[in-house]
């Protein structure tokens, strides 16, 4: 398949796309690679991704914990799509506009597809009344459910309904959630990529983006099935905005009746089911072997650039919502194996900078591009005679120079008027170059891309820690450190 050869100054521009947008979701660097490289080819296009994602502020602050020890008993091996799903809920969520406090999530553990349904209540009507409208119209009944051991599914009126489903239920014990491994780690990728987009401090605005981000997650390369969760599905994939704007890919049509383009899906889609089958066995095995195996440990030395993880946060915060890591902070010293200072002294963060390292994760850091100096002589440079050219009669007059004016700082933010499509528009309090007094401008108005990149980058900050509760022994920390 032909790819579009993109210069070095788009790159960002299409990585941007494909990672931060709303159809990215924020995915990590092999299933933004898969994405980008499907239509795309740039010099180096590897190391661009992984920098970008490796760099990427939302994602090192809102993804990952601690590494916690425990057993995985493994999973399910299914067969076939939707044989046996896996299901589990985010709860006590921040009461959303539309209502939604909880958040339903199934998982097919064949395909690795996943289903989201935001509501209002997690009762036993409620959940059996989600599943009948967000999956079984679209994918039919499955032959097992598996979940935990919460109270909505373990009722006599969900029992009665997968009865009549024709499914079993396959509960974990009490107090593992590990044993329903695939909704729990789902559960994580979901809560990560909606918290990547919350605009609103309060987080009134989640379910907005739920539902929507499934897109991203079920077009993603599922680096343990070697395929799309949609084409495992559907047998094809579906096109982003952005292909179909630049009409990438195959958009030609080569089957001219239905039952032979059915019959030419239906090969390909017959070999990706078996591989896939045969991937996820392994992976299953593999992670059942490699149970008791400890995560790589990073070494993290004085001078070090790491990350904090701050895991309290204030009541009326939804936890899983929340970004955990705070930082990066230098390390000052060693004061043990296994406890390091941190450098807190001009940080808004009011902590006792003595902590374990269990609660550190080092900065990722990347070597920049080496970029090569062209050099040609004045007599090759062009393929025309230059005297030929006209004379540039451009001239700068003191009036235009005069009319623009250079912001020194962004001060402030507050919500300005609201516009006939009911979007309210933000205005910023800036300090102009020269001038003594500050005002408030619209964002349209405003040209000065980084400053204001870095204030609401800054007010992001900000608001996250907010969020939060003082580390342990904060009340031992003094001002600034």
């Amino acid at each position: 398949m032909m790819k579009l050869v993109i210069p070095e100054t788009l790159g960002e521009d299409v990585l941007h796309h494909y990672h931060a947008s709303l159809e990215g979701g924020h995915q990590g660097i092999g299933r933004t690679y898969q994405r980008v490289r499907r239509h795309f080819h740039w010099p180096g296009i590897f190391r661009s991704v992984q920098r970008y994602v490796g760099e990427c502020t939302d994602c090192e602050t809102g993804k990952g914990r601690p590494t916690i020890q425990g057993e995985s008993p493994g999973n399910i091996v299914a067969t076939y799509p939707f044989q046996v799903i896996a299901m589990d809920h985010i709860p006590s969520l921040p009461a959303s506009y539309k209502g939604h406090t909880e958040l339903l999530v199934w998982v097919d553990l064949f395909t690795g597809f996943v289903v989201v349904k935001a509501n209002a209540s997690r009762t036993a009507q409620t959940v059996a009344e989600a599943y009948e409208e967000a999956v079984f119209r679209r994918f039919g009944a499955s032959e097992a459910i598996r979940h935990d051991r919460e109270p909505g599914f373990m009722s006599d009126f969900f029992k009665a309904f997968s009865k009549l489903m024709g499914q079993r239920q396959r509960a974990t014990l009490a107090y593992r959630p590990q044993a329903n491994g695939a909704a729990e780690r789902m559960v994580q990728t979901v809560t990560r990529a909606i918290k990547m987009y919350i605009a609103d401090v309060d987080q009134h605005d989640w379910d907005e983006y739920a539902e929507r981000l499934t897109f991203a997650l079920n077009t993603s390369h599922d680096r343990t099935r070697n395929e799309t969760p949609f084409l495992l599905v559907h047998g094809w994939d579906p096109r982003s905005t952005l292909e179909a704007t630049l009409a990438v890919g195959n958009t030609s049509t080569r089957d001219a009746e239905a039952r032979r383009w059915r019959l030419r899906i239906q090969r390909h889609y017959k070999v990706a089911r078996a591989q896939a089958l045969e991937l996820v066995r392994e992976a299953v095995e593999e992670r059942a072997r490699r149970q008791t195996e400890r995560a790589t440990q990073h070494e993290i030395a004085a001078g070090s650039q790491v990350w904090l993880y701050l895991d309290r946060v204030k009541p009326g915060y939804a936890r899983k919502l929340t970004h955990m890591w705070h930082g990066p902070f230098r390390v000052a010293e060693l004061v043990s194996a296994f406890a390091v200072r941190l450098e807190t002294a001009g940080t808004p963060y009011q902590l006792y900078p003595v902590v374990h390292i269990s609660k550190l994760k080092p900065v990722r850091e990347f070597p920049s591009r080496p970029a090569t100096q062209l050099t040609m002589p004045a007599e090759e440079r062009f393929d025309f005679d230059e005297e030929l050219l006209p004379e540039d009669s451009w001239e700068a007059t003191r009036e235009l120079e005069d009319d623009v004016f250079e912001v020194e700082k962004v001060l402030n933010v507050r919500e300005g008027r609201a516009t006939r499509y009911g979007r309210t528009r933000r205005e910023f309090e800036v300090k102009w170059k020269g001038y003594p007094d500050t005002t408030w401008v619209d964002e349209l108005d405003l040209n000065c891309g980084g400053l204001l990149y870095d204030f609401l980058r800054e007010c992001t900050g900000r608001h996250r820690f907010e969020v939060m509760q003082s580390h342990e022994n904060a009340e031992a920390a003094g001002p600034g450190g």
